[in-house]
């Protein structure tokens, strides 16, 4: 009777800027012009309340915030579809807003940053999620959360999952942004991989730590942070083997080409089908200020890149790097091709 063969155990491979190839990498991100990219999911509107803080309220123990600037940013998906739009891509914005003021700001947002608005859908039934964040010398004091997030109803899904079947024959790559505000669920999950597996499109995923991984079964590319990928794959990592065992359960269950788990100052690990080591790739971030948004930044480069003809590993490594510029501005921000270069230099001198 012959003995069953063991699968090759999975090792941890480290990738250092040395390694790097800068004149393919600048080639990739020339490519990332008038690239399409289907970004669908929950969208929203991100306001900082900013201001001084000089006394604690007589009424209760909290500070009294003199505000001083207010500021409106695109959020959630619409955040990934600005930072397509900043790097060279189109982005082509897919989701729902309601019948509200916060309606009136998005689609203001969006002209402002050269962004089709026609691809939305109202629901009336919902408000336009808002996230303000309440903000003294770069503290952040309080979020306060406007949203609604219950499931969609099956005609406002019907029309969603129509118009992602419109849109996928015209574009080059698809970003799936799960936020669990009630717009990514199970059937429009379902009708994105169907449609991009017909098309030979890829789907990149952004997961959410409260939805189950098989709603995302047909993904190529997931990317969840360290939470999100311990809470999909039911494992906390606390070191090097309980990494691998997370990315080869999420790998497996998700059934999908790569899992890409952003760690913060701990890089990103790369886990691909087939393969029989977890590629390491350091942080490269020189400030951080603030990390909110660094996520939508990796997914937005990677998908560009991957879309361009990349590599998995060449796609991480511009996504790591333009994390660490994005990093280093305060609030959700838009990172350059221009930017990307300088910190390719930058690091590109570092020690091996």
């Amino acid at each position: 009777m012959k003995k069953k063969k063991k699968n090759p155990k999975l090792a941890l491979q480290n990738i250092h800027p040395v390694g790097w190839d800068k004149k393919r990498l600048k080639e990739i991100l020339r490519q990332f012009e008038d690239r399409r990219i289907l970004v669908v999911g929950d969208v929203g509107v991100d306001r900082y309340t900013m201001g001084s803080v000089e006394r604690i309220s007589p009424e209760a123990p909290v500070p009294i915030v003199l505000v001083q600037e207010e500021k409106l940013k695109l959020g959630l998906a619409a955040n990934v579809a600005d930072n397509v739009n900043a790097l060279g891509g189109i982005p082509l914005l897919t989701g729902i807003v309601g019948l509200d003021r916060g309606a009136e700001d998005f689609r203001e947002l969006l002209k402002s940053s050269g962004i089709e608005a026609g691809y939305l859908l109202t629901d009336r039934s919902r408000r336009t999620v808002l996230k303000e964040r309440v903000v003294s010398e770069r503290q952040q004091l309080l979020r306060v959360d406007y949203e609604s997030s219950h499931p969609l109803d099956a005609e406002t899904e019907r029309k969603v999952i129509q118009r992602i079947e419109d849109l996928i024959p015209r574009v080059d790559a698809v970003i799936l942004e799960d936020y669990a505000k009630g717009v990514v669920t199970e059937r429009v999950a379902r009708a994105v991989f169907s449609a991009a597996k017909k098309q030979g499109k890829r789907v990149t995923v952004d997961p959410n730590a409260k939805t189950q991984v098989s709603r995302y079964l047909g993904a190529s590319v997931l990317t969840p942070n360290t939470r999100e990928a311990e809470a999909l794959a039911g494992l906390a990592i606390r070191d090097e083997a309980s990494l691998l065992e997370v990315g080869s359960r999420i790998l497996k269950a998700a059934k999908a080409e790569h899992v890409i788990i952003t760690r913060g100052k701990e890089g990103m690990a790369i886990f691909s089908a087939g393969v029989s080591k977890c590629r390491i790739i350091p942080t490269y971030a020189r400030e951080v200020y603030d990390v909110s948004g660094a996520g939508d930044t990796v997914i937005a480069v990677l998908t560009l890149a991957l879309a361009s003809g990349a590599s998995v590993e060449e796609a991480t490594v511009l996504g790591n790097l333009a994390a660490g510029v994005e990093v280093g501005k305060r609030g959700t921000a838009t990172v350059t091709p221009e930017e990307v270069r300088v910190a390719m230099e930058f690091f590109a001198r570092m020690p091996g």
